[in-house]
């Protein structure tokens, strides 16, 4: 699959909530549907297809459901793009790609402070925050080093147990500022 392929699978909202929603589960269209009730079914049935044939997602088994094969889909590839991914990319592109992803962060906030629940932000650990930091490329990966193996640590943890999904982004950047010129 071409670098673009995979990104113009990847960074369409809908299809990044399916792949989310999939991470480490195994659910059929009807449960997918249940997790993002926003999305219209048949949006959904459009996107898994997609999906399957980008060899993102794939069929993990059938079951039997009222006389027709149920299938099941598991995720193939998590919905990452890699430095190869965007190698050849214009700064349109990396823009289009940044936009859709915040979007999907949108809808996503969208839907929590939707639902019909009574929201406890501080209860709820939501927070949002935003620092500006001066730091050489080595502290950044100084920085990277020690978050990555929390992170990972959380991603091992299996439904149950009191927890609930959260969902966890980081975005860095370089500012561009007056007095800046060792990028």
């Amino acid at each position: 699959m071409s670098a673009r392929r995979k990104a113009d699978l990847v960074i369409h909202p809908i299809r990044l909530q399916i792949m989310q929603t999939l991470a480490g589960e195994l659910m059929t269209t009807q449960e997918i549907s249940g997790a993002l009730p926003a999305v219209p079914k048949s949006s959904i049935y459009r996107h898994l297809g997609l999906l399957l044939e980008g060899k993102m997602i794939e069929v993990a088994e059938t079951r039997p459901m009222r006389g027709i094969q149920e299938k099941v889909y598991r995720l193939v590839q998590a919905p990452h793009l890699g430095p190869e991914d965007v190698a050849g990319f214009t700064s349109e592109d990396h823009l289009h790609c940044f936009t859709a992803y915040v979007a999907t962060l949108l809808r996503g906030f969208a839907d929590y402070v939707a639902s019909d629940s009574e929201h406890d932000l501080v209860a709820d650990r939501v927070g949002c925050t935003e620092v500006i930091v001066h730091a050489t490329r080595a502290e950044l990966d100084k920085f990277a080093a020690a978050l990555n193996p929390a992170v990972l640590d959380l991603l091992k943890n299996c439904p149950g147990d009191g927890r609930h999904r959260h969902k966890i982004a980081v975005i860095t950047h370089p500012l561009n500022a007056l007095g800046d010129d060792d990028g």
